[in-house]
């Protein structure tokens, strides 16, 4: 590793919920470890009857136990992040069928350069459980359409490739855990209403792997919730020509990522 790249002491909180029973998760702690370097704290979190065998596996990370009142990966993140996240300048979570890619190393290099910056993204690489890749996530700089594009059920990013400042979680007060499968959409969007600074490096920062039995799977749930939090008050001000344009704009933009998907086919 290079001199500069060496930390002292972290100051990046990374967090991951598992129920320790992925086979991927060594290669998710590789991701972070390879692309994090000595400046990332990595936190697993899981449930109790999985702690001593992850604390074996693992004892170079810390891992604590998932909150026992309440179930949910939200309550895991947020009982995490509440009690960690203070002591670091930044903090974002990764799941543990995931994995950073090279380019998250931008992430950490355009918070760095820019103080001003509360939280940055890039794209997602969607690969299948056997590492196939699938499609390059379409994204666009222009974050402050985040509620327009998702009431039209467009994702402008995914939580794998993003950083933030710790003051930010604290700021919007964490996710809210009545969602199971969206929460994160929900505070982005929260964050960004509050004027918070955000900044798309256009880059694959990580990679998104799409398999049976995962949370995201259950379309019905995330219907119902997706419905739900576009009933929210937050959203009730977004006009359709907003929606129509903001749309429009961001095919165009990304009329690359789309052509890059035909010839991969």
């Amino acid at each position: 590793m290079e001199k500069s790249d060496y930390y002292i002491k972290p100051d990046t909180l990374v967090i991951t919920a598992t129920l320790g029973t992925r086979n991927s998760l060594p290669k998710t702690i590789k991701s972070v470890r390879e692309n994090g370097g000595n400046r990332v704290h990595h936190v697993l979190t899981c449930p109790k009857s999985k702690l001593k065998a992850l604390k074996a596996r693992y004892p170079l990370l810390d891992v604590v136990e998932e909150p026992k009142e309440k179930k949910g990966i939200y309550t895991a993140l947020n009982s995490v992040i509440k009690k960690y996240a203070k002591d670091y300048k930044y903090v974002t979570f990764i799941n543990d069928d995931d994995y950073w890619l090279s380019g998250f190393k931008l992430l950490f290099l355009a918070l760095d350069k820019n103080q001003k910056l509360d939280a940055v993204y890039g794209r997602t690489l969607f690969v299948s459980e056997s590492n196939k890749i699938i499609r390059e996530q379409a994204s666009s700089f222009r974050y402050k359409a985040f509620k327009a594009l998702l009431s039209k059920r467009i994702v402008l990013f995914t939580q794998q490739a993003t950083l933030i400042k710790s003051e930010l979680f604290y700021e919007i007060g964490g996710f809210d855990e009545n969602y199971k499968l969206i929460a994160d959409s929900k505070f982005w969007a929260e964050a960004i209403d509050s004027g918070a600074q955000f900044s798309f490096i256009d880059t694959l920062a990580a990679a998104y792997t799409l398999q049976e039995g995962q949370l995201s799977s259950d379309k019905k749930t995330q219907n119902f919730e997706y419905n739900k939090l576009l009933k929210e008050k937050m959203f009730s001000k977004i006009s359709l020509p907003v929606i129509v344009f903001e749309s429009i704009i961001f095919r165009i933009h990304n009329i690359p990522v789309y052509l890059k998907r035909i010839f991969l086919k």
